[in-house]
């Protein structure tokens, strides 16, 4: 089965923090929002080896600059403000590994791009950018999936036709057969609480397929951050012996245990 995932990394100021130090050897030791990337690397390498036949893309959300497809750095990113689709949605080529390398890499280059935007970015926009490359790209693929990574439980707090707009948009990517799946990063001073905002976007959906990953229950009121083990079927489709991502991996992916 052939399956399109979509990474769609919270780009802000508190997921650009550098984490506090820590003698601890399962210690986060990148910002959060580099971390993910380093794990969308490293997944991406894996899949150009065992799974050539499936696509996948990097949209940075929250970033200064704007940029979807067909467009460069130099547009007025009109289409989905505050969106970068830093790698679209396809079957993965080497001048998409080498930009993701680079960019988790290179301090210089990552600098540069990963800049929060002051104004805060619309969830109903990026789920609508995220549908839009879903339709584009993968019309036809039976497993379609956008990680979410973030640390805001709370966007629109003071905003319920925002809110409403972000509800509407993930029900759409639902009805087009797309599974959402969270992958929330708690502060050191705030547990990331899914009932805020989050339960009204991630569906409990039945699953068809077995090596799609498992949906997060209403009752992971909070996740946590630092000594967590992880669930490979929840980003990819291997073993746990086999998992290229160890530690980056499960810094971020929260295990079964934490999810049920």
């Amino acid at each position: 089965m052939k399956d399109a995932v979509l990474f769609a990394i919270n780009v802000s100021s508190s997921m650009l923090q550098q984490p506090p130090p820590s003698d601890s050897r399962k210690a986060d030791r990148d910002r959060p929002t580099v971390a993910a990337l380093k794990c969308a690397y490293s997944l991406m390498q894996q899949r150009i080896i065992s799974n050539p036949s499936d696509m996948m893309g990097v949209l940075l959300f929250g970033t200064e600059k704007s940029r979807f497809q067909e467009e460069d750095d130099h547009s007025k990113g009109l289409s989905y403000p505050h969106c970068y689709l830093l790698t679209d949605l396809d079957v993965p080529a080497a001048q998409d590994v080498k930009k993701l390398r680079s960019l988790v890499e290179d301090e210089e280059e990552s600098e540069a791009l990963l800049q929060a935007s002051s104004d805060e970015v619309s969830m109903a926009n990026v789920l609508f950018c995220a549908n839009q490359i879903f339709t584009t790209k993968a019309p036809n693929f039976s497993s379609r999936r956008l990680f979410l990574v973030t640390d805001n439980d709370s966007p629109h707090t003071k905003d319920k036709a925002l809110r409403s707009a972000a509800a509407v948009r993930a029900k759409d990517l639902y009805d087009l057969g797309v599974v959402i799946e969270l992958f929330p990063i708690s502060r050191q001073d705030h547990p990331f609480d899914r009932s805020v905002f989050y339960d009204d976007i991630i569906y409990s959906a039945t699953l068809v397929d077995p090596d799609a990953p498992a949906p997060i229950t209403k009752a992971s009121k909070a996740s946590y951050s630092g000594d967590v083990s992880h669930s490979c079927s929840r980003c990819c489709r291997t073993s746990p012996q086999s998992h290229p991502l160890d530690e980056r991996c499960s810094r971020i992916w929260p295990s079964k245990s934490d999810r049920d």
